[in-house]
């Protein structure tokens, strides 16, 4: 009976592609094939093992496969779309009036606060871009925002 177990093994393996798992089920096989013959005189053949060892393998996919399905929750993907969908829209919305308050910003408080929120430059940077002081650059900047925050706190954003 053991004459057919590396050869049950390599089968298994190349039906799973995994060793430890070959090995488990080489093993099951042989316990079938045991069980099978308590219960009857036939002859244990080579053929008899390869088909329970493919019934195995399939057994063990069909297991994995059910497995590893993910259950469709309605709830998580139905309902809390719409308040996300909505939540999107308001920022959008958001974005926006953010935009025209700062285009109705006097030119110097709108660049000011422009490149040092949007490009990133320095305070310092940004005086010589300008050609103002470090000083007035922070004037322009803090004019922006209390402006910026006046203007979306008006809006009730």
């Amino acid at each position: 009976m053991l004459k057919y177990y590396d050869e049950i093994m390599r089968y298994t393996q190349r039906l799973t592609g995994d060793k430890n798992l070959a090995q488990d089920l080489t093993q099951e096989v042989y316990t079938k094939a045991l069980e099978a013959s308590k219960k009857s005189d036939a002859v244990m053949q080579k053929a008899f093992f390869y088909k329970i060892a493919r019934n195995l393998v399939i057994d063990k996919k069909r297991k994995d496969a059910i497995a590893t399905q993910i259950p469709y929750e309605e709830e998580e993907h139905y309902a809390t779309a719409l308040p996300k969908i909505e939540e999107a829209i308001e920022e959008e919305r958001r974005r926006e009036r953010l935009k025209a308050c700062i285009r109705a910003l006097p030119s110097q408080n709108r660049k000011a606060f422009v490149l040092h929120y949007y490009k990133g430059y320095t305070r310092k940077e940004i005086a010589q871009i300008m050609g103002i002081s470090v000083n007035g650059v922070e004037k322009n900047i803090t004019r922006a925002v209390l402006r910026l925050k006046e203007e979306m706190k008006e809006d009730d954003l």
